[in-house]
């Protein structure tokens, strides 16, 4: 396909939340016009065209990381529909930290100028080193540090977080210099999602009123619901202050709490992600990732306990974001509708982006899937216009 040229498709377009019959263009990596009409709205083989997907927190995928190939992951992410993603880097001492957000987002930079054909680089998350270890989950417990501007800058760098493409980072807000943290990511101008955290609901409605967007995966690596302490999860499901993550692979959260979540926030609260391991897109059924051995088990990544005879831990998931849509919607959990808005749209919202990715519109990036109607199997992906399965 030319890039330069005008191309349409023709289908039901995912517009405003609902599929239209219609037409839509692109030329130059944009989309140009839309046109809604009645275009064989009764054939069950038209198909559906939705926005490609933005995934905020993903750490390896089709057996890439991003330390190691940040363009191998990118290509494998886009052929599984997803176009836009933040590498999600695991915590370490800040100065190492520091380095590679440096070598990351320089990999980043040649491949968003089009070095590569894949999905585009959004900018990075750093999920820690400023978490709770008492809610470290899968991370690395001696990896982590105890929050402090000083740390704080070894990772970004002097000025902000934008040389080295820090877009978002996970913070534990109840922490000893936490609060002060939160407000000096927002003068860097970075995003603060609350994460492997033991926050009260106060602590976190404190940290969302000094700019805080974000909750880390939600229902994980956080502390419970209870009926006269909501914490950090209730916050998120009660207030419309954050953009909850949420994992969809129906393990990391059961069908049941993914469905009370959905009737709390709705989809336009809800950012589908995959919180992927680079074993995910593989097909494999063990893998290693930082120095540990992992198996895959329905679409989930485990390793084993340090205990004799231990259960083993619940790691990241092992399926892309269209995986879990085809999941959500053929167990009932959520509509077609609901998880695309969870997949694309309301996580290029949480980054304020909406503009150019998450949704069909005029002027937005030619970031398209094309859909089989009946089982969501993907027919086609356009990255910046650009056709990747033909």
């Amino acid at each position: 396909m030319n890039h330069g040229a005008t191309n349409a498709l023709l289908g039901k377009l995912f517009v405003g939340g609902r599929f239209v019959s219609g037409r839509l263009e692109f030329a130059h990596g944009r989309i140009v016009e839309i046109q809604l009409g009645e275009l064989g709205v009764a054939n069950p083989d038209l198909p559906l065209v939705a926005p490609g997907f933005v995934d905020l927190h993903i750490h390896g995928f089709g057996g890439f990381d991003p330390l190691d190939d940040l363009a191998g992951m990118a290509r494998a992410l886009a052929r599984a529909g997803t176009t836009a993603f933040q590498p999600t880097l695991f915590p370490g001492e800040p100065t190492k930290l520091g380095a590679d957000c440096e070598r990351v987002w320089s990999a980043a930079s040649s491949a968003n100028a089009g070095v590569m054909r894949g999905a585009r680089v959004v900018g990075l998350h750093l999920e820690g080193p400023f978490v709770n270890p008492e809610r470290a989950g899968a991370l690395p417990p001696g990896d982590l540090a105890t929050p402090s501007v000083e740390g704080l800058r070894a990772i970004l760098g002097p000025a902000s977080g934008a040389g080295r493409g820090v877009r978002t980072m996970t913070l534990a807000c109840e922490l000893a210099g936490g609060p002060e943290l939160v407000r000096e990511l927002v003068r860097s101008n970075v995003r603060v999602s609350l994460g492997h955290s033991q926050a009260t609901a106060a602590e976190a409605r404190a940290a969302a009123r000094a700019g805080a967007n974000g909750a880390t995966h939600l229902f994980n690596a956080m502390g419970p619901v209870h009926h006269r302490e909501i914490g950090l999860a209730g916050f998120a499901l009660s207030k419309d202050a954050l953009f909850a993550e949420i994992i969809g692979d129906l393990v990391h959260v059961g069908a049941d709490a993914f469905e009370l979540a959905l009737a709390a926030r709705g989809p336009a609260g809800l950012c589908l992600v995959s919180d992927a391991l680079q074993g995910a897109g593989t097909g494999c059924e063990r893998f290693e990732s930082h120095g540990r051995s992992h198996v895959i088990d329905c679409g989930t990544a485990y390793y084993p306990s340090h205990a004799a005879h231990g259960e083993r831990k619940l790691a990241g998931s092992a399926m892309s974001q269209l995986e879990m849509v085809q999941r959500l919607v053929a167990r009932g959990v959520c509509s077609i509708e609901d998880a695309l808005t969870m997949a694309a749209t309301t996580p290029a919202r949480a980054l304020g982006l909406e503009r150019k990715l998450g949704a069909l519109a005029v002027g937005a990036r030619a970031d398209v899937l094309v859909l089989d109607p009946r089982t969501l199997e993907l027919r086609d992906v356009f990255v910046g216009g650009e056709s990747l399965l033909r």
